[in-house]
């Protein structure tokens, strides 16, 4: 046996995206190569590799170490996340609201009505094998370590937490959104033939300096921001394993409510002093929107904020206004993503 010369370059590593809100797929199989995948402009991103943690038993009495029977990989516990940082074009953010909440049409809308994101009202689980559209396969082009199995592909990937933002001061004020990717089905390295379908260059990435007025208007009142972001999140757990061979999931679930969370840094004048009674604490809801001129148009009808504070630290005053977001019932809007 020798050493081996193959070295993997992290620079060759690139992931492709299955993003074809016209196609269903099993839940757990990977998309199909006829299917739509995406080369999305991205900052950066983490890989997940298929381990598992050991779990001990404990040790025996009278005997001072510990034997093999001890040890077991519980492989029927696995789920695995990675990061991806994509920057903020048209059909980025459509992908991201489909793997999230289920609607990659734009207006995309999210309402406490829906479960875990297949668009269906109330249902809170993905059965294996149940079609779907709203679960991502990934595929890290050489990002395999066999010298023949050279790329690493993820299925059944669901959207955890999705973070889109715009900062004055970062990315020249482009819109980035950085995503939390979640899934119960472990990585497998192959000999992949997916290639991407798409290269998703026809579509600017849209910018806080395309704002309509220069303006986030909150509470009717408009405000000048510096930054602002807005993070979708809920939380999944994977439902057993059919077998202690495959280790596949009998499902996955959707354990707690939607949260809609945000901040927004603005300049402080008078439009901030006419919203003191919110930034003091209201207990009422207020309506924001993030409405740029490229046809980007974020809304939230009901928000509350959430110990918002002042800083002299600059060349001039800015509140810091944190807030979350609610539906005004059941089957209200939370946050809609209009983005063309």
């Amino acid at each position: 046996m020798a050493i081996e010369l193959q070295t993997i370059s992290s620079a060759e590593i690139k992931p492709i995206f299955c993003f074809d809100a016209s196609t269903t797929q099993s839940f757990g199989t990977a998309h199909e190569d006829a299917h739509t995948y995406f080369d999305f402009p991205i900052q950066s991103f983490s890989m997940p590799y298929n381990s598992s943690a050991l779990e001990v038993a404990p040790n025996l009495s009278g005997h001072y170490g510990q034997v093999e029977k001890q040890g077991i990989n519980r492989r029927d516990l696995n789920t695995w996340t990675f990061d991806v940082s994509f920057f903020g074009t048209v059909n980025a953010i459509l992908a991201n609201c489909l793997w999230a909440f289920g609607d990659g049409a734009s207006a995309c809308v999210l309402t406490p009505a829906i479960g875990i994101g297949n668009g269906v009202a109330g249902d809170m689980q993905m059965v294996h094998g149940a079609s779907s559209k709203n679960h991502a396969t990934v595929n890290f082009i050489n990002g395999g370590t066999d010298a023949t199995a050279e790329d690493l592909v993820v299925r059944g990937a669901m959207v955890q937490s999705m973070t889109i933002k715009e900062d004055v001061g970062s990315n020249s004020g482009q819109l980035t959104c950085d995503t939390t990717f979640w899934t119960a089905y472990p990585p497998v390295e192959s000999a992949d033939s997916i290639a991407a379908d798409t290269v998703d260059s026809g579509n600017a990435v849209k910018s806080i300096f395309d704002l309509a007025s220069a303006v986030i208007t909150l509470g009717a009142q408009e405000l000048v921001p510096l930054s602002w972001e807005i993070t979708i999140s809920r939380s999944l757990e994977r439902n057993g394993s059919q077998d202690f061979s495959s280790f596949l999931p009998f499902s996955v679930a959707q354990t707690g409510a939607w949260e809609v969370t945000g901040s927004l840094t603005v300049k402080a004048d008078d439009n901030t002093y006419d919203l003191v009674a919110q930034l003091t604490g209201a207990s009422t809801g207020i309506a924001l929107t993030i409405a740029e001129s490229s046809g980007f148009t974020i809304s939230c009808p009901d928000v509350m904020i959430d110990n918002a504070s002042l800083d002299q630290g600059g060349s001039f005053l800015t509140h810091t206004i944190p807030f979350r977001a609610f539906g005004a019932s059941t089957t209200a809007t939370i946050i809609s993503i209009t983005i063309a």
